[in-house]
């Protein structure tokens, strides 16, 4: 029986080539823009501009989430202007983050409900934490 030749991928970075396509493939089916992944002592880092997240996959490819995650735009005080249950439209403020005395508004990217608000009135937020879940109006 012959011996498997060395995967050089895994010897310097710990995981296989197939195990790094499996995930980039499953983070590219979502509207995921960032991802931290430790396995044992490798530390693999994915981002991508929230712009590529939302790009169209074709159809029969993959369907989008029911849910999608509103990040913060910066480092501030968040004050929300809806709550859980919340009809929203695309455009639509769902409140904003103070940072240095300056209120900036942050909108919903697209039309749906408020599934769940993560953070709390005057709480601070740090940029890229998920504010609320968004349920989707349009998906199946």
């Amino acid at each position: 029986m012959r011996e498997r030749p060395p995967d050089p991928l895994r010897e310097r970075a710990g995981v296989s080539a197939d195990e790094l396509a499996d995930l980039l493939s499953l983070v590219g089916a979502s509207d995921v823009t960032e991802l931290d992944v430790t396995l044992g002592s490798t530390r693999l880092s994915l981002r991508r501009s929230p712009a590529q997240a939302s790009l169209p996959v074709p159809a029969g490819e993959a369907r989008e989430p029911r849910s999608l995650a509103i990040a913060s735009p910066l480092v501030g005080i968040f004050r929300p202007s809806v709550a859980s249950g919340d009809a929203l439209e695309a455009g639509q403020s769902i409140g904003a983050i103070e940072a240095l005395g300056m209120p900036t508004s942050v909108d919903a990217p697209q039309s749906g409900s408020v599934e769940d608000l993560l953070v709390q009135d005057g709480s601070p937020v740090e940029y890229g934490q998920p504010l609320l879940i968004l349920r989707r109006g349009d998906a199946p």
